[in-house]
């Protein structure tokens, strides 16, 4: 074989390693409610799916985008799927652009039930000065302060996990979500407890007077910045007006209705400093976590800005702006899956 022969197989070799990784990452469809809903299936390619396989379920925030979770928010969520060697899904969360032809009005969320709603049992969910965010076109009676979408999320993600089961052998499934995505996964821990082996909710404290608590056990962590003007973890009104239930408050919540008997509280710094508060002791052996990062604001654990606000593919087909550029996590992925990985329930 000649020296040209030589470069056109290896080029032949590379282009057909780049191909199955770039493949290893596509996009599925479900039909929920008449619409055509998607999300993302990472497969790393020595995952051994003829054997039982863990699933993780990322979540993106406000207007945020299946692929800008992976790339961007988290810093590369699929690169923590490859080392851990689990089944990474990433969901779509229902979007439109509320000025035609606009990318820059691009607009996705997820319904907790808490933001699509104004009223609560002890007043609205917003100040009357707040700021006022396009609403769904399909959502009405929602009230000025919803923001959300009004959609059956619940029911949607419930589709992507009875979908998976069947298609693989799936062990455990781990659910996290950042800000809209985080109060969208502790929603999903309510209504359906016994499905998940731990949840994670990332800087998305629910609606004040509006916080779900289960009815059954579920490992739970939540996670929040002090410095987070936009979903604050203490301070009850965000930036923009909007009120959202103390940390704290949720912790004791569930700590309580899980009849939690020992709490430990500890500092402890991992490239920034936090405080850990920790309650065991529960029901069914699970855990109640709180993680209160004193340093960051309203990011992913080891990201120091807010990001995940484009497409990549396969997600082209999305009238938004590209993501131009990648993050890398050096620890707050590792931080939060040996977390989970560690849970005994």
């Amino acid at each position: 074989m000649n020296l040209i022969s030589k470069k056109i197989n290896t080029l032949a070799l590379l282009c057909l390693s780049l191909s199955v990784l770039s493949e290893s990452m596509t996009e599925h469809a479900i039909d929920h409610e008449s619409i055509n809903r998607t999300y993302l299936k990472y497969i790393p390619v020595d995952l051994d799916l003829k054997n039982e396989v863990d699933l993780f379920i990322g979540i993106h925030g406000y207007t945020g985008t299946a692929t800008g979770f992976e790339k961007q928010t988290t810093g590369g969520f699929n690169d923590a799927a490859d080392k851990y060697k689990f089944l990474a899904i990433y969901p779509q969360g229902l979007y439109f652009n509320s000025i035609e032809d606009d990318p820059s009005s691009f607009v996705s969320s997820w319904n907790d039930l808490a933001g699509s709603r104004t009223q609560t049992p002890n007043g609205e969910i917003c100040a009357i000065d707040a700021d006022i965010y396009p609403q769904y076109p399909n959502c009405s009676g929602g009230g000025r302060c919803a923001w959300a979408s009004c959609s059956d999320d619940l029911g949607f993600i419930k589709k992507i996990i009875d979908r998976a089961r069947e298609d693989h052998k799936i062990r455990d499934i781990y659910l996290l979500g950042m800000s809209n995505g985080g109060m969208m996964a502790q929603a999903l821990a309510c209504k359906y407890p016994s499905i998940f082996k731990g949840v994670v909710n990332v800087v998305g404290m629910q609606q004040k007077d509006l916080s779900c608590i289960p009815k059954e056990p579920v490992n739970f962590i939540i996670y929040g910045s002090v410095k987070d003007t936009v979903v604050p973890p203490i301070n009850i009104r965000a930036s923009d007006g909007y009120f959202y239930e103390p940390m704290e408050d949720t912790f004791n919540a569930w700590s309580k209705q899980f009849e939690c008997k020992t709490f430990k509280q500890s500092d402890f710094n991992l490239y920034d400093d936090f405080e850990k508060n920790v309650a065991s002791g529960c029901k069914n052996d699970v855990q109640v976590i709180s993680l209160l990062n004193k340093d960051a604001g309203h990011f992913w654990p080891g990201i120091d800005r807010n990001v995940g606000f484009c497409y990549s593919p396969p997600q082209s087909n999305l009238d938004y702006s590209e993501c131009d550029f990648s993050i890398a996590n050096e620890w707050g992925n590792d931080f939060l899956i040996n977390l989970l990985f560690g849970l005994k329930n």
